[in-house]
């Protein structure tokens, strides 16, 4: 009897022993796993959103980085062809008769600087507008007046115009402009007529209408924008070709030209173009510094996201970045060559 009572009591003991072997074990296992979890690269798995969505702008912001490092490439290498355009320009005008060879060389050159600037694209968008400026989103713009369409009316009268598009069947855009209507009323009106067409209009800062269109839409409007009026502005009747000028020099190499007659007008654009050049560089500059700067302040927000910023998300960045451009090798390259370039650009445009 005492022997199965001592049995008893070492196997209750034995039932008692088990639960606490089971927790040491939990214990072990769930430290094994809070290890585990600190790990940034396992963590990178299972982020919170609030951690996907940093993730996400980051990789916004790369993207951008790189879009902006071949704008910028670009730009210098089109500032050099500039450059040297503007050299043969200036030797032309000191020479007294017109050389064939000039003539020749100078075509060569205009039409490198053209396939450059048709090739300054990053993932298939251009990243330069033709009044050589980024792209920082969407399409390319650009603005122009209609001449003849002055806001300062002479006639007190309400006024019926007609503006043919050019895009082929019932293209013709009527705008009614009331008796006394102000710059912004009229500015209202043709906008109300002209936005489902993708034509933008406002006004500029002496409350002339300025309209805005992309690139492919200008290419139409410059050739075949036709306006009947009431003859007050614009001819009755038959509708009449609507001059079009842009706002803002457009970079067209090939349309410059070295002629006696045209050598003095194609310099002064050359030279328009290379200082807007300059600009636009150090507008990308700026720009890549801000962004630099909003990166470096959520990768101290976020300690997980700073270890994965060059290493984790390179490898989540392959399917937007091209193949030839990692985001390492922009980010690299922005951060050890910026000086380079800086003096490298007023090497080149300051000829």
């Amino acid at each position: 009897m005492v022997s199965q009572i001592s049995d008893f009591r070492t196997a209750s003991a034995g039932n008692n022993h088990q639960p606490s072997v089971i927790a040491k074990r939990a214990e072990q296992t769930s430290s094994v796993a809070e290890s585990r979890q600190r790990d940034p690269i396992r963590l990178s798995r299972t982020l919170t959103p609030e951690h996907t969505r940093q993730q996400s702008l980051l990789q916004r912001a790369q993207q951008q980085l790189a879009s902006a490092q071949v704008a910028e490439q670009s730009l210098l290498e089109i500032g050099k062809g500039l450059a040297e355009l503007n050299k043969r320009l200036s030797n032309a005008s000191r020479s007294s008769q017109a050389s064939h060879q000039l003539e020749a060389n100078f075509e060569k050159l205009t039409s490198s600087l053209e396939n450059r600037f048709q090739q300054a694209e990053y993932q298939g968008q251009s990243v330069l507008s033709r009044q050589l400026k980024p792209i920082y989103h969407g399409e390319a713009q650009t603005t122009f007046k209609v001449r003849g369409l002055d806001t300062q009316r002479v006639v007190n009268r309400d006024e019926m115009l007609v503006f043919n598009l050019g895009k082929g069947g019932a293209s013709a855009v009527p705008v009614k402009i009331p008796a006394n209507a102000t710059p912004e009323k009229q500015a209202q009106q043709f906008r109300q007529a002209f936005n489902e067409h993708g034509i933008g209009v406002g006004l500029d800062k002496k409350r002339q209408l300025v309209f805005s269109s992309n690139e492919g839409d200008w290419e139409r409007l410059q050739k075949s924008l036709k306006v009947t009026g009431q003859g007050e502005r614009f001819p009755a009747g038959k509708a009449n070709r609507a001059r079009v000028e842009t706002t803002q020099l457009r970079f067209e190499p090939t349309k410059l030209k070295a002629d006696r007659q045209a050598l003095q007008s194609s310099q002064a654009e050359t030279k328009q173009l290379i200082q807007q050049v300059k600009a636009s560089v150090q507008e990308l500059r700026d720009y890549r510094r801000n962004i630099n700067e909003k990166m470096a302040n959520i990768s101290n927000q976020h300690a997980i996201l700073s270890d994965l910023s060059l290493e984790s998300v390179q490898k989540d960045l392959q399917n937007i970045l091209p193949v030839e451009m990692s985001f390492t090798q922009v980010y690299r390259n922005i951060q050890t060559q910026a000086n380079v370039h800086r003096h490298t650009v007023v090497a080149l445009l300051s000829r």
